[in-house]
């Protein structure tokens, strides 16, 4: 039995994705559902208009922002146990998505990850940034990536 990290945004494409690899993997693995929030910048009127002033930050409200935004998206890994017809571990990690899911993935020793990827173009990827090619190449385990045009569940 392997442990295997599902990665996922909470996007219906991240769930096609997620249950792809678990109809290729089988459902005989220790999983792991992994959802990454990011960090929230909430910046608040500076000290003077003039752009020289450093931006003040509120970091009550950004703390605000980002438990909501975990709560929302620990309900979304839950609801894959049903989904996926699996049962899970479920975790919800504030961070950048690619090293995130890479650190989790040595955390919790995973053998395995799988992730979606949306296919976007090359211009695209250039001026984003690809979650899952910072997987593939910062990972300290094989990845599977599922390419997800769209649902297909």
């Amino acid at each position: 039995m392997s442990t295997v990290l599902l990665a996922t945004d909470g996007s219906d494409l991240a769930t096609a994705a997620m249950a792809r690899g678990v109809d290729l993997l089988g459902h005989e693995h220790r999983f792991i559902t992994l959802a990454v929030v990011l960090p929230v910048f909430v910046p608040t009127a500076s000290v003077s208009p003039m752009d020289t002033h450093p931006t003040l930050v509120d970091a009550e409200l950004e703390e605000e922002l980002e438990a909501e935004q975990r709560a929302a998206q620990d309900d979304g890994v839950h609801e894959l146990d049903e989904v996926l017809g699996i049962t899970a571990q479920h975790l919800v990690e504030t961070g950048e998505p690619g090293p995130t899911i890479c650190d989790v993935a040595t955390e919790v020793g995973a053998e395995i990850i799988v992730i979606g990827s949306h296919g976007h173009g090359l211009l695209k990827r250039v001026l984003m940034g690809s979650v899952s090619t910072h997987v593939l190449h910062h990972a300290p385990c094989p990845v599977l990536v599922i390419r997800t045009d769209q649902p297909e569940r």
